[in-house]
């Protein structure tokens, strides 16, 4: 077969299916890993070195049959093969830094399969697989390096009775939902879509395939890489979309797929990533069905939507803007499809409220818990930020909070005596931690210069957000096309629902980035945008260095985050 061939029969596969493909890639690396360097089975290493001789052999072999390489030339090239991968062992045996040869094999091996691509002939295309597999690569690293305890948010442990952990495991053993008011375990008031699907994973881990019990359970960030990688994917569904094409698409691309929040929400194994991941699956099918109101593609959205709020009620957020397409198509076609389309409308609310309401109609009958219902915490916690009006903390920008790029929390010694401060701009709260979450700082890094990096991360994050903010409203205007309106009520829905969080719950825990990750997306759309119509190039030659600068300054702090 061809090299264009080939390439060609790999791209159709992965347009036609890329949410499988994605799932089925996790799963074979699953019993490579189980989630962990600290899982890697003793013969995995073995099947590995099997695998890159055979890739070798294979390549090699179509050179010969290619006439680029003759037999003897072929005979030194396996020969050197094998001699590198010898050695490559031997190098990884003796280092204490097992998941970045993980991470720059998995790299080499991805350019090298670009190399033998027609790229010229689909050069979209690889170009965009090999950033959305550069940054899978840069999750898996990650997912490798840290633990299910590891920068987790409300998981607490396995073996628990309270957290995400817990409920996973009340489902794993009990098969049924609690027969107890919810609200008496913390985290147990959620849907039960992520926790249910996480305990069936580990049922067939450790049940079924008898993986061990600790296996079992880290095994869950493969799961939870899947739902991230359905996110980039998603969101290069949104930039193609738009037509946008070269470093108009390349550049957005590389924002979200290397993107610190998707980094983090590929090991986070509570319930937001695949919130996320089907919230974004809406807002495409709602792109899809304002091109083609189909009773199909509606369908489509409710699923997604009533799954997303089975799995976690914030989900919600995602539902006026997708109300607001809804309006305007039918008003636009009513005389001809008005009755079609009141049609579709029922069928949405047939399938989306029964799967999204069901178990928070369950929990209201059962137990009187209101709809809204959300676990607060007491105001005698030390991160209570409620004695500071909320119109104070919205506009103080004091330099103090610039001081450092990561998340501030306030610390009680010993001796009871309080040092620090909590964030409590919900703004500046955003910019630090949708970096770095609430537990990178500087105490995260063995090496000096890698808190510089992440200082320059910051406010090249700044400049960014702020371009991007600042496009969204500017070609909102100019454009007055429904589906630009589309975007940015969706941005808009989802940082007023934060806002009004962060005044109803003053705590810096409420202000986390992970309940707004989807505008990493819309502002990366808007940015590529202006980077089409640019047509100086000015914008589009600054983008470009921002968004490079962005990505490997990403790649240095997180890889060597420990």
């Amino acid at each position: 077969m061809s090299r264009e061939k080939l390439t060609k029969q790999v791209i159709t596969a992965a347009g036609k299916h890329p949410y499988l493909l994605a799932l089925v890639l996790c799963l074979f690396l699953d019993p490579f890993f189980f989630g962990s360097l600290g899982n890697i089975p003793n013969n995995a290493l073995t099947l590995e070195s099997f695998m890159v001789l055979g890739a070798a052999a294979f390549f090699g072999y179509r050179r010969y049959r290619a006439g680029a390489m003759d037999k003897v030339r072929l005979g030194i090239f396996l020969a050197a093969a094998a001699g590198a991968d010898y050695f490559a062992l031997k190098l990884y045996s003796q280092s204490e830094v097992k998941g970045l040869w993980y991470l720059a094999g998995g790299c080499v091996l991805l350019l090298i399969l670009y190399y033998f691509a027609d790229v010229k002939k689909f050069t979209r295309q690889m170009n965009s697989l090999l950033i959305i597999g550069l940054g899978f690569m840069m999750k898996l690293h990650y997912i490798l390096v840290t633990s299910v305890y590891t920068r987790q948010h409300d998981v607490h442990e396995f073996g628990g009775e309270s957290g995400h952990a817990a409920y996973m495991e009340y489902l794993l053993f009990n098969h049924s939902l609690p027969d107890f008011d919810p609200r008496e375990r913390w985290q147990f008031v959620h849907p039960p879509l992520h926790h249910a699907i996480s305990a069936l994973w580990i049922h067939i881990h450790e049940d079924i395939l008898q993986a061990g019990h600790n296996q079992a359970r880290e095994s869950l960030q493969m799961l939870t890489l899947f739902y991230a990688m359905c996110i980039i994917i998603s969101a290069y569904k949104i930039l193609r979309h738009f037509g946008l094409e070269g470093k108009a698409l390349y550049i957005p691309l590389m924002i979200v797929s290397f993107h610190p929040a998707f980094i983090m929400f590929s090991g986070s194994i509570n319930n937001d990533v695949l919130s996320v991941a089907l919230s974004m699956g809406a807002v495409v099918s709602t792109l899809k069905w304002k091109e083609d109101p189909t009773l199909k593609n509606i369908l489509k959205i409710a699923l997604c939507v009533g799954l997303a709020m089975m799995t976690k009620v914030a989900a919600a957020t995602v539902a006026p803007p997708i109300a607001m397409v809804f309006l305007v198509v039918f008003i636009k076609n009513f005389k001809e499809k008005g009755k079609a389309l009141f049609g579709q409308f029922c069928a949405f609310g047939a399938l989306c409220i029964p799967l999204g309401l069901w178990f928070g109609i369950r929990n209201l009958i059962k137990w009187k818990i209101p709809l809204t219902y959300v676990s607060e915490m007491s105001k005698d916690s030390l991160q209570y930020i409620g004695d500071k009006p909320f119109t104070e903390r919205v506009t103080d920008f004091s330099a103090k909070q610039f001081a450092s790029p990561f998340e501030q929390w306030a610390r009680q010694d010993d001796a009871g005596v309080i040092t620090g401060y909590n964030e409590y701009n919900p703004l500046v709260t955003l910019l630090k931690n949708s970096l770095f979450g609430e537990y990178i700082n500087e105490g995260r890094f063995d090496r000096p210069y890698t808190v510089v990096f992440a200082y320059m991360l910051f406010w090249l994050n700044v400049a960014i957000v702020a371009a991007a903010v600042i496009l969204m409203i500017y070609w909102c205007i100019k454009k007055h096309d429904m589906k630009h309106f589309f975007i940015a009520a969706f941005h808009l829905s989802l940082m007023v629902t934060f806002y009004k969080s962060s005044a109803d719950y003053p705590f810096t825990c409420t202000m986390n980035f992970r309940y707004i990750t989807p505008t990493v997306i819309t502002g990366a759309l808007f940015l590529g945008i202006a980077m089409a119509e640019d047509k100086r190039k000015i914008f589009s030659k600054a983008m470009t260095a921002a968004g490079s600068a962005f990505t490997l300054l990403t790649v240095l702090v997180f890889a060597a985050l420990r």
